[in-house]
């Protein structure tokens, strides 16, 4: 066998290159200094500046410089204010700290404060995480995204506070952080008092993966132009989902006060509490003071949306506004939410609406018109309601529990609509549950429970179907009561079904206090198939049901008994064509 000699100075060369070469291995740099210094020899694996002190600004150019996955160890509690001006540059040198590598920042409770001369990270490649970090006044150059973290990367914050940022000037936003296309993972954290000048208050997703599990996003606000988001704003088409978080007295100018998903984004909002978050939009199709869907895909489970507002002129949807697109809602609560049009705690323009197992309760509209104070639908869309309980809520003209639109569809099953109320003075206002104002409505299964339509003229205390097609099947309609006529179900023209439905104690009022169980004014149809007509009272005319002078009305197997009324205790007919087992009703 040959054997290679290797001399003495081939040895001393191979020590040399071996010394000379970066590690290819993960490192663990301590940072020794509170200073805002750079490195003094980058890449040659030894954090030392100037003065042989390892700064966080040295920490972060040597590990982008060498090979392997480095962690960058602050001092408990340490103070680090960034002093070198000049953003603009990729190399961390000057401005904010750029990232281009795997590095791991354990915090340990430290600050970093980017003393507004930039951001304070920019994770421009690698994946970049930090752990229980204080970040503060992080604010980028004009029109920059990004107050405290800018990412195209991978970045990860876990147990940490990022609060007080800013980004400003056209296109601005992100107030804490934007992640554009990348991937974003927050946790255990929170982002508080931020602000974005355009989207975002705290948070912009532009694409890419946003993930929020545990965090706490507070008082960030959102400035005009437009001013969506004021704690989360996605734009284009890229998934976030929100889970065990809370988003609280967050500001929008427009829309989306604590979260704001876009036409082609996947939201998903889980076991999170959405509360006393405000939109400020003047228009009818802007607020949602709570969450905003403007077209794609929303998603809200076992969560609570309480306390929000939409306080813009026409502002909608306190709670949450689906704006064209698709919205479901399971096992959560839509409480005390307002807003100035419509909606106090939904509003659905077009698309579809889903609640299963909603707590829709104690929310309001203002006077501009005030209609529906726990559901609004406007235009041709799709609302379902199942096995959910639309209580106490308030309206200042129509429907106090669930509005639905004259080309809108609402379908409402195993559900509870009850002490809502509707106080709208007109004839044709009211619908302290429900009212459908020309529609298709059907109601299966449900209990409709002592509502009122208490305006001076207002009508239909359960529910009130205007020009519209309402179909109700297996219901009780019971202690509800109006103003005017139609304590349990108002008819307004239009086509009205009851098929095995108890009409029991509903009531009308003195103005002039006509069909007590069920009214029908002018040219409609009403026919009523089984169940019963039982204990309703009205303060003039037909105790159960009253028919118009030119109205059709059938009734067949049911029975009415036990109704009062001065005249027609149990029914009534006005001179239109009212039969009732075949057997035709008179006059008066």
């Amino acid at each position: 066998m040959r054997l290679r000699t290797i001399t003495t100075a081939a040895l001393g060369g191979l020590a040399f290159s071996l010394l000379s070469a970066p590690p290819a291995w993960a490192a663990t740099l301590q940072v020794t200094t509170a200073s805002d210094t750079v490195d003094a020899n980058i890449g040659d694996g030894v954090c030392a500046d100037a003065n042989g002190e390892c700064s966080l600004r040295a920490a972060v150019q040597e590990a982008n410089a060498t090979r392997g996955a480095d962690t960058i160890r602050l001092v408990a509690g340490g103070n680090y204010t960034l002093s070198i001006a000049g953003a603009g540059e990729d190399a961390a040198a000057t401005g904010d700290l750029d990232v281009s590598s795997g590095i791991t920042i354990e915090g340990r409770g430290a600050t970093v404060n980017a003393a507004e001369l930039d951001r304070a990270f920019d994770v421009l490649s690698g994946r970049l995480a930090v752990n229980n970090l204080t970040v503060v006044r992080g604010a980028p150059p004009e029109t920059e995204s990004g107050g405290a973290f800018r990412s195209t990367a991978t970045l990860v914050i876990t147990n940490s506070e990022i609060n007080g940022n800013t980004v400003f000037g056209s296109g601005a936003s992100g107030g804490a952080v934007v992640n554009t296309g990348g991937t974003l993972s927050i946790s255990d954290s929170s982002l508080r008092g931020n602000s974005a000048t355009r989207a975002g208050g705290a948070i912009e997703a532009d694409a890419g993966t946003t993930t929020l599990d545990g965090v706490s996003l507070t008082n960030n606000v959102t400035g005009p132009t437009p001013g969506n988001g004021g704690g989360l704003h996605l734009t284009g088409a890229g998934d976030v989902t929100v889970t065990d978080s809370s988003v609280t007295g967050n500001a929008a100018s427009e829309e989306g006060g604590g979260l704001w998903n876009s036409s082609t984004g996947t939201f998903s909002v889980t076991g999170s509490t959405v509360s006393g978050n405000i939109a400020r939009g003047p228009a009818a199709d802007q607020g949602g003071g709570g969450l905003f869907n403007d077209g794609g895909l929303l998603q809200v489970t076992d969560s609570q949306v309480t306390g929000n507002v939409a306080d813009g002129a026409s502002g909608s949807g306190g709670g949450i506004l689906n704006n064209l697109g698709t919205l479901e809602v399971s096992a959560s609560g839509i409480t005390g939410n307002s807003a100035a049009r419509a909606g106090g705690g939904i509003e659905a323009n077009v698309g579809s609406t889903s609640l299963v197992k909603v707590n829709l309760s104690s929310n309001k509209t203002g006077e501009a018109p005030g209609n529906g104070g726990g559901l609004h639908l406007t235009g041709a869309g799709y609302v379902s309601v199942q096995s959910s309980r639309v209580v106490g809520n308030t309206a200042t003209a129509e429907g106090g529990g669930l509005w639905n639109s004259a080309s809108g569809t609402m379908d409402v099953r195993l559900s509870s609509v009850g002490t809502n109320t509707a106080s709208g003075n007109d004839a044709d206002q009211g619908g302290g549950g429900l009212y459908n104002d020309g529609g298709v409505l059907t109601v299966t299964n449900s209990v409709i429970r002592e509502n009122s339509a208490d305006g001076t003229s207002g009508s239909g205390g359960g529910i009130l179907n205007n020009l519209g097609t309402l179909e109700v099947t297996r219901t009780l309609i019971s202690g509800n009561d109006a103003s005017r006529a139609g304590g349990g179900i108002e008819a307004n023209v239009g086509t009205t079904t009851t098929s095995d439905v108890i009409l029991a104690n509903n009531t009308t009022g003195p103005n002039p206090g006509n069909g007590g169980g069920l009214h029908l004014t002018g040219a409609g149809t009403v026919t009523i198939d089984g169940g019963w007509i039982n204990g309703n009272a009205a303060a003039n005319e037909g105790g159960g049901l009253w028919n118009s002078a030119t109205g059709t009305m059938t009734v067949t197997n049911a029975a009415i008994f036990g109704n009062t009324a001065p005249d027609g205790p149990n029914v009534y007919n006005d001179g239109g064509d009212f039969t009732v087992d075949g057997d035709p009703v008179p006059v008066g």
